[in-house]
C-alpha cells in the first residue's frame, strides 16, 4: 500500500526540515474498532434507524447506524456505486464501532426506492441527504454534530460523495474511493470502436435499477459530460481535507489524475492512497477500514485509536509504573493469588472475563529478556494454576497465555495474560475497554475459590 499527503505550503516547508514529504511510518497501526467491538453502552447503545429521505418528489430508502452514547457524533454520509452491489456495510459497521453515525440512502429508481434512476437525480439525492443531515429536527434525533459531516462514496458514489461535499460549504470533508469519473465515460461512448463494450458494460449493471437503461444513461453521459467531471470536481472541494483511495487492479489511474486536480487547485489536506487490489477491494477490506478510520481520526482523534503502540525493549526500570506500585500496595487490585514472590490479579480491561495478569515481585525485569530463568520458571509455575483455576471456577472450556515484549506491552514490567477462552469464540489482542469493578471482582472470588495449591 502507498500512501500520500498534500498539506499547505507552510505545512510542507515546516514538515521538509524535518522528515520527507510523504513519508509515514513503516507499519501504519490498525485502528481499534477495526477489529474489536466497543463496551455496550447501556443507557444509550448502538442502534439502527429505518427512514426514507425526501428528494426530486418521492422518498429514497435510508438507514442511519447510530453509535453508542448520549453526546452528538461526527457523521459519515456512505453513497454507494453503479448499482451498488458492493454495499460497503463492513466499513459502515467499523465506522460507527469508532464513534461515528453512517447514514447511507438508494438513490431514486435503485435497489427498492421509488422514482427512476439517472446520475443527475442521483447527484440531487447526494444533495438532499446531507441536507437531512443538516436538518435541526435530525441532528437532535439522531445525535449528530453538524460541524463534523464527512461524504464517503464507492465508485459512483465517489463522484456522488465530490458532489455533495461542492455543493455544501460546510461539510467537513470527503472520501472518495476508487471513485468513477462519469462524464470521461464520454470518450468511450462515442468511439465507434469501443462504443458497444461501452454500452454493454452499462447495460450489465440496470438490473437493480429501475425506469431507465444503458441507452439512456449513455445519452445523459454525452449530452452531460461537463457536469459529470469529476476532476472539475476534486479541484472544487481541494480547500478541505480530502482522502483519495486508488484500487491498482481497477481505478488507481484515474485516482491518481483526481489527486493531480486537486493539487492543482492548491489542496490544503490531501491524502492518496493506493491498494494492490480490485475495484470492490476484494482482498483488502480491512486494510480499507483501517485506512478510511485513521483519516477519520482528524475530526475526532479517539476515533481512530489505536491500542498500545509498545515500549522500547531497553530502558532503565522505571519505579513509578503501574505494577511496582501495585507490588508497594498504592495501587488496590482484586487479587487471586499473592505469595512472596508473584502476584496475580485481575486486569481491569479484560478480554474476556476472568482475565489475570502474573507479575514477579521481586524481579525488575521489563520483558522476557531481562528475567532471570528462576524467576520466569516460578511465573509459569503461578499462571498455569491460574489457567486451571480459570477453567475450574468459570467453566471455559481453556485458556490462553500471552506475553508481550516491546510491542503490544503497555508496562514496562513483565506481566503474562492468562486468559480464559470460550471454545469457538476469538480472541482479540486489542486495547479493551474497562470492566465494572463489581463483575470484575465477582469473577475474581470464583478465580480465587478454585485456586489450588
Amino acid at each position: 500500500m502507498k500512501r500520500l499527503f498534500t498539506a499547505g505550503l507552510a505545512a510542507v516547508l515546516l514538515v521538509g526540515l524535518a522528515a520527507p514529504l510523504r513519508a509515514e511510518p513503516r507499519f501504519a497501526p490498525i485502528p481499534q474498532a477495526v477489529v474489536a467491538d466497543p463496551a455496550r453502552d447501556q443507557a444509550h447503545p448502538a442502534d439502527m434507524a429505518a427512514f426514507t429521505v425526501p428528494t426530486g418528489g418521492v422518498r429514497v430508502n435510508a438507514m442511519m447506524y447510530l453509535a453508542s452514547g448520549d453526546q452528538p457524533h461526527p457523521t459519515m454520509l456512505m453513497l454507494h456505486g453503479f448499482p451498488g452491489n458492493e454495499t460497503n456495510i463492513d466499513l459502515m459497521q467499523a465506522v460507527r464501532r469508532a464513534g461515528w453515525n453512517v447514514m447511507r440512502i438508494n438513490y431514486r429508481g435503485s435497489w427498492g426506492s421509488p422514482g427512476k434512476f439517472s446520475f443527475a437525480g442521483s447527484r440531487a439525492d447526494g444533495e438532499a441527504a446531507l441536507a437531512f443531515l443538516r436538518d435541526p429536527a435530525n441532528i437532535a434525533k439522531y445525535r449528530i454534530d453538524p460541524t463534523r459531516i464527512v461524504v464517503a462514496g464507492h465508485s459512483m458514489g465517489g463522484f456522488m460523495a465530490a458532489d455533495a461535499v461542492a455543493a455544501d460549504p460546510k461539510a467537513a470533508g470527503a472520501i472518495l474511493i476508487d471513485a468513477w469519473d462519469i462524464g470521461k465515460q464520454k470518450a468511450d461512448l462515442v468511439d465507434p470502436a469501443k462504443r458497444k463494450a461501452a454500452l454493454e458494460d452499462l447495460r450489465s449493471n440496470t438490473p437493480p435499477l429501475a425506469g431507465t437503461s444503458a441507452e439512456l444513461l449513455a445519452k445523459e453521459i454525452e449530452t452531460t459530460s461537463a457536469k459529470l467531471d469529476l476532476e472539475a470536481l476534486s479541484a472544487r472541494i481541494a480547500d478541505r481535507p480530502v482522502l483519495m483511495i486508488g484500487a491498482e487492479h481497477a481505478g488507481a489511474p484515474t485516482t491518481r489524475k483526481l489527486a493531480a486536480a486537486a493539487r492543482q487547485a492548491q489542496a490544503k489536506a490531501l491524502t492518496e492512497t493506493y491498494m494492490d487490489t480490485d475495484h470492490s477491494f476484494s482482498d483488502s477490506r480491512i486494510a480499507l477500514e483501517a485506512e478510511v478510520i485513521r483519516w477519520l481520526g482528524q475530526f475526532d482523534p479517539a476515533s481512530a485509536k489505536a491500542g498500545t503502540p509498545g515500549i522500547p525493549l531497553k530502558a532503565a526500570y522505571d519505579e513509578a509504573n503501574p505494577f511496582a506500585r501495585i507490588i508497594r500496595g498504592e495501587i488496590p487490585v482484586p487479587k487471586v493469588y499473592e505469595d512472596d514472590q508473584v502476584l496475580a490479579f485481575m486486569d481491569h480491561a479484560p478480554a474476556e472475563p476472568g482475565h489475570v495478569l502474573v507479575i514477579s515481585k521481586t524481579s525488575k525485569a521489563r520483558n522476557l529478556l531481562e528475567i532471570s530463568p528462576q524467576d520466569l520458571s516460578r511465573l509459569m509455575a503461578v499462571a498455569a494454576r491460574v489457567g486451571q483455576a480459570q477453567v475450574d471456577g468459570l467453566g471455559v472450556e481453556g485458556f490462553t497465555i500471552v506475553q508481550n515484549n516491546g510491542v503490544g506491552q503497555s508496562v514496562p514490567h513483565l506481566h503474562i495474560h492468562v486468559i480464559p477462552r470460550v471454545a469457538g469464540k476469538p480472541l482479540m489482542f486489542v486495547e479493551n475497554a474497562k470492566g465494572d469493578p463489581k463483575d470484575i471482582e465477582a469473577v475474581a472470588a470464583r478465580i480465587r475459590a478454585a485456586m489450588k495449591p
